[in-house]
């Protein structure tokens, strides 16, 4: 019985030591036992390291086993001795179990609890106070200890609450765990209770990289000083800082102890080796102290990184520490600084693959450390896969992102919210859930994801929720047209409903029956099987076996074993259940939440896939081995050292106040961030030393949302002592970068420099410089990238412009006839490109059940439509019915519409149906309106929801349609929402009212280059129809306005001042062209007399007291004489025609128009991820629109008229 202690700094060479006195030991001893303890997460690598250090220093070569070597975690080396014992074959409760039995424990002592009351819900919660449980048990805190520490009056009000409620919590977890299950934390106590009848005089440990234990860990070890053979110990330390002086090695048995300040580098190692110590000494266990530092066993053997390590402990210690004389080998320690956290994994990459090609070394001869792994998660890689690097990322994965954890999630959604659309895609996407076939297979894949895309393409045009996946009746894809009411289903939307309906049926016959069954359980036993049952009858076990067996065969074991471990993480959780809650009534929100916290707490387990790979782990985690070159990267000062915060429910104040109340040995329970910080140092400390040759420190200098990064204060100390110059690391070659340069920091995988190549070229106007061209051949001509790389050099010459469509492909496109509305043309003039891809293409984004402005605007449309027609049914004037009469047929007509189906939406949820209360209220105002306006007026509406041009299978009176070359034509058509007729002195005028959702008014300017033509457009098609409109007699056409439908806010102060109908009808004003006709003028506006001169309380002119009239408000006059009005319709023919020739010439522009307040046609385009158009490119350009006037505009029309020889179209 002995105790050795193996004492050194991390430049020592401590594995080796031990492994060389395992080997004496074992050759003395051939028939004794030899057990390496060490933590758990690198006991694969150390196992594989000390056979290898065995086998060589037997002299041995070949394959090599060791029976009697046994490498373990204190977990394993419990499983050793008692797994032949009955208590070793109680069920083991996870720690996913472990959160699920805190959560129920919550739920049934609501009544005892105080500030943990209502937690239960709370994942996060529950995970924190699991983990507060599992610290309380591993510091060996009893319940009833934490009872009386909460009756402690010198504590705070809030810490007494908290220990109140942990003591509950932690009696009630202790009893429940303890009858039927052992956790990991009560097997240490247990294996130390076995050992104490176990012969261990022929057992040898040998214990590294520790540098504190817990409470049960720390007796167990203890145990095994008291009674093993020989227990050796290996602790990274300074044998200054053990002793408080420098005395010799075979002195130090005898020196006094002294307890180290929390400050010291070394103080959790010094600590652990002054409690054992205090412990050997009061059982007087003999025991012997080797300096490593006085042997050959020095592992970091490079001169630069031993005066680092040396540096470190004086500056540690406040000790002075001089700049060096002599730079250090750049190749042994460097200094990287990146501009961002790819550009320095990208250099990493490539250091590692210059090093494996030119140095010969291997991938595991590499490690890359960082504080937090999680900043680089998704960096580190995709960037290694591209430059083909094996790595292990030694990060843990937690399980509950798994698709099984999220289909059990959504199916409880589903049954809580009865058929919500989100909950049911959530469940269906996680494509574990697959209708079968005749043949009793699963639907192949990508013909699910087909009906799946249909399916909730339906519902977010259609809103289909609820009861609606459970009707009889079949689902109809159809796409609803507001122009073509006689439009019938196609054959392809008929195999689109099947597809659809394909979904429904699978939910239909499915869901349902296990929610009924699931209702009508009644224990958690019978909710568990029916959980059970059901995955298996569908096939979601099935599937998991499928991906597991695709992920093997595709090589990717880690991907591999997830749907394993997550099916059997939930059939543990199931059990736990089960045996924990199974006989209780069952409450079906209890069983969800328990276990979804069930698998808050599971994480994936970690095995490397190969032996030979680069180590991706975190400076908390390293260890001192054998890796040549260490990456020490993101060393930043957000980070290094960390900014620690406790996040576990005993905050940093409560642990302040327990210190003085807690016995020595649990002391750890007491251990606050501040002391937590004082280690940050001695884990960097452990990261530099780690490489045995070289370290590279590396830091970036932009974070991942555009934060600026400094450097780490501990490099910063670093790069001043060793007078280091940090190496620049760009994102991308400079321009000028040298081939030997580009080698160095931009070659490895043949994928990225393709893409540093492209880049370099692009800085070199889309030229490659000489020396590279070589390169860029060779990768062109590679087997396995040489179509890529082709094709990615042949970018260069790309111009963001589209091609010309070949004539074949326009006749395709648009036929020999193109039959448009005026709208689809301004949308030509404001952006044509984008007329191609919608009108070309027809590409459209996807129908959303939602109210928009197009189903508000068909809903007003529809209202004055049907009211004109009821009362010219009636024959019944609109002027002449009183207010009650028309709210009558308006109520009529507004609920008949209601039950439109293109209106159903206006009953989907209570804001729909307020908002169809305010849509009513608005329409009902601008009945009104309309029944005030006419009383100033003698126009009255003639026809309204006026066709021209065939609108879906409609006609309607004729079209605008123009002859174009090669037997091409253009046929406009549209709809005119109302014809006004006024009549007097022997003359009849027609003129147009154009509802509008917003205000509008007549644009001269836009007018002019296109942007605006409907105005003009309907104008011209009613006088081109004035022959068929009013065949008996001639007629002039009176213009065309806009009327804004609105329900406008009035000021009190205005109507004080006037009149409420006279404000109100100022506000309702229309606006638009009319004609300057004085005949005409009077008729409109009946209150303007030659006895009355004014300004019109209806249309956008006044009568001058000289009896001429006027028009109103804004710089582009609103009456036009009979010429003006000819020049502007002459421009709006002259427009359609040149829109409908560079249609069918082909012509393609990417030229979307901005106008002079800095709006663009591309502000709500829904293609600009397709055209990808950027002003700074020089083939991108705007079409601006100058500022004109409508003199201007007018004199521009005229002169290009007279070059056109005058001639009218």
């Amino acid at each position: 019985m002995g105790v050795k202690f193996i004492l050194g700094k991390a430049s020592a060479d401590h594995q080796q030591a031990l492994i060389r006195q395992l080997a004496q030991k074992k050759q003395q001893h051939s028939a004794d036992n030899f057990f390496y303890l060490v933590p758990n997460h690198i006991k694969f690598a150390t196992e594989v390291k000390v056979l290898k250090g065995l086998r060589a220093l037997e002299h041995q070569s070949g394959l090599f086993a060791e029976q009697q070597v046994q490498v373990f975690s204190f977990t394993r080396l419990a499983w050793y001795f008692l797994k032949d014992t009955p208590v070793y074959q109680i069920p083991r409760l996870s720690s996913a179990g472990i959160n699920m039995l805190v959560a129920a424990i919550l739920q049934d002592h609501q009544a005892e609890l105080t500030i943990f009351k209502g937690e239960h819900a709370q994942i996060g919660f529950i995970t924190q106070l699991s983990q507060q449980l599992t610290e309380l048990q591993q510091n060996g805190l009893s319940a009833e200890e934490l009872t009386e520490l909460a009756q402690d009056s010198d504590f705070s009000a809030s810490l007494q609450a908290k220990l109140h409620d942990l003591a509950i919590v932690y009696r009630y977890f202790v009893q429940q765990a303890s009858q039927q299950f052992l956790g990991n934390e009560g097997l240490l106590p247990i294996l130390q209770e076995q050992l104490l009848h176990e012969d261990l005089s022929r057992s040898y440990f040998y214990i590294a990289g520790f540098s504190q234990f817990n409470q049960q860990e720390l007796a167990l070890v203890k145990t095994l000083c008291g009674r093993a053979a020989e227990v050796t110990i290996s602790l990274v330390t300074d044998i200054t800082g053990i002793a408080g002086q420098s005395v010799p090695v075979d002195q130090l048995v005898d020196q006094p102890l002294h307890l180290p300040a929390a400050s010291d580098l070394f103080y959790r190692s010094e600590r652990l080796y002054y409690q054992l110590v205090s412990y050997l000494r009061a059982e007087q266990i003999s025991f012997q102290v080797a300096d490593l530092s006085k042997t050959d066993l020095q592992r970091v053997t490079d001169p630069t990184l031993q005066q680092l390590e040396n540096n470190w402990i004086k500056q540690s210690r406040l000790e002075t520490v001089k700049p060096v004389k002599k730079v250090p080998d750049t190749d042994h320690l460097q200094l990287l600084e990146a501009a961002d956290r790819q550009a320095e994994i990208r250099e990493v990459a490539g250091q590692i693959k210059y090093y494996v090609q030119h140095e010969k070394l291997h991938y595991r001869d590499f490690v890359v450390m960082t504080r937090h792994l999680d900043l680089y998660r998704n960096i580190i890689e995709p960037i290694f896969r591209q430059y083909q690097i094996p790595c292990f990322i030694d990060l843990q994965h937690e399980m509950s992102s798994h698709p099984l954890v999220e289909l059990l999630s959504a199916l409880f959604d589903v049954h809580d919210n009865y058929y919500r659309y989100d909950d049911l895609m959530r469940l269906l996407k996680t494509e574990l859930l697959l209708p079968q076939t005749a043949a009793g297979q699963s639907l192949e894949l990508t013909e699910f994801r087909d009906c799946l895309d249909l399916t909730e393409n339906l519902i977010l045009q259609t809103g289909m929720t609820g009861n609606n996946w459970l009707q009889q009746q079949d689902w109809t894809f159809y796409r609803y047209d507001a122009n073509d009411e006689q439009r019938v289903i196609t054959t392809r939307e008929e195999q689109q409903t099947k597809q659809v309906n394909l979904i429904r049926h699978f939910v239909k016959d499915t869901l349902p029956p296990f929610f009924k069954k699931f209702d009508q359980a009644k224990t958690g036993r019978q909710a568990a099987q029916l959980l059970c049952q059901f995955l298996l009858d569908t096939g979601v076990a099935r599937q998991l076996l499928v991906w597991r067996d695709q992920a093997l065969a595709a090589g990717d074991l880690t991907a591999a074993s997830r749907p394993e471990e997550t099916w059997n993480t939930f059939i543990r959780l199931i059990d736990e259940y089960v045996l924990l809650l199974g006989e209780r009534p069952f409450d079906s929100a209890a069983f969800k939440e328990l276990l979804l916290s069930g698998f808050a707490g599971a994480q994936y387990s970690q095995v490397p896939s190969t032996l030979d790979q680069v180590t991706i782990t975190e400076t908390g985690m390293a260890q001192l081995n054998q890796s040549q070159t260490v990456f020490v990267i993101g060393a930043t000062s957000a980070v290094m050292p960390d900014h620690v915060s406790r996040t576990t429910l005993l905050s940093d104040s409560d642990r302040l106040q327990l210190e003085n109340s807690l016995p020595e040995d649990q002391l750890d329970l007491a251990e606050t961030s501040d002391v937590q910080l004082a280690g940050e140092s001695y884990l960097a400390y452990l990261a530099f030393l780690a490489p045995s040759t070289r370290l590279v420190l590396s830091y970036p200098l932009q974070g991942t949302d555009g934060e600026e990064l400094t450097i780490s204060p501990y490099v910063k100390q670093i790069k001043q002592v060793f007078a280091l110059v940090p190496q620049q690391i760009a994102q991308e070659p400079a321009a000028d970068i040298s081939i030997a340069a580009f080698h160095r920091h931009f070659t490895g995988a043949k994928r990225a420099v393709v893409t540093h190549l492209l880049n370099l070229a692009r800085k070199n106007d889309r030229q490659l410089p000489a020396a590279f061209a070589p390169l860029a051949v060779w990768l062109k001509e590679d087997p396995q990238i040489g179509e890529l790389a082709q094709r990615v050099f042949a970018s260069l010459n790309y111009r963001n412009q589209p091609e010309k469509l070949r004539p074949e492909l326009v006749e395709q496109l648009y036929g020999k006839t193109i039959n448009t509305s005026i709208s689809k043309l301004e949308e030509f003039y404001a952006n044509q490109y984008a007329y191609f891809l919608k009108y070309g293409l027809k590409l459209k984004e996807r129908d959303v059940f939602a109210l928009s402005p197009a189903n508000t605007g068909e809903f007003f449309h529809a209202v004055l439509d049907q009211l004109q027609q009821q009362l010219a049914a009636h024959k019944e004037d609109i002027t002449q019915v009183s207010l009650a009469e028309l709210t009558t047929y308006l109520d009529k007509i507004i609920e008949q519409l209601l039950l439109r189906p293109q209106f159903q939406i206006l009953h989907s949820s209570a804001r729909m149906a307020y908002l169809s209360r305010q849509l009513a209220a608005t329409i009902r105002q601008v009945s009104w309106t309309i029944h005030q306006q006419l009383q100033h007026s003698q126009a009255r509406p003639y026809k309204t929801e006026v066709l021209f041009g065939q609108v879906g299978s409609r006609e309607g009176l004729r079209p605008l349609q123009f002859a174009l070359p090669h037997d091409h034509q253009v046929k406009v058509r549209g709809k005119i929402d109302r014809i006004d007729w006024l009549e007097g002195n022997d003359q009849t005028y027609l003129g147009i009212v154009d509802y509008k959702s917003s205000l509008h008014k007549f644009n001269y300017r836009d007018a002019y280059f296109g942007m605006s033509l409907q105005m003009l457009t309907y104008l011209d098609a009613l006088i081109k129809n004035f022959d068929l409109l009013v065949p008996d007699r001639a007629a002039k056409p009176a213009g065309a306005v806009y009327l804004h439908l609105q329900n406008p806010k009035l000021e009190l102060k205005s109507v004080n001042q006037s009149s409420f109908e006279k404000v109100w009808l100022q506000k309702n004003k229309y606006e638009g062209l009319l004609l300057a006709d004085p005949q005409l003028l009077e008729l409109l506006d009946a209150d303007l007399t030659k006895d009355q001169s004014g300004v019109s309380l209806v249309y956008p002119f006044r009568r001058k007291k000289t009896g001429g009239y006027s028009a109103t408000g804004r710089s582009d006059p609103q009456l036009v004489t009979p010429e003006q009005l000819d020049l502007l319709l002459w421009q709006n023919e002259q427009l359609i025609k040149k829109a409908a020739a560079a249609i069918f010439a082909g012509n393609l522009i990417i030229d979307p128009a901005l106008w002079p307040d800095q709006r663009t046609a591309l502000q709500y385009s829904p293609f600009k991820s397709i055209m990808q158009f950027d002003a700074m490119l020089p083939e991108n350009n705007y079409h601006r629109l100058p500022t004109m006037t409508a003199e201007e505009v007018l004199a521009a029309i005229q002169a290009e008229r007279s070059r056109n020889n005058g001639t009218k179209a």
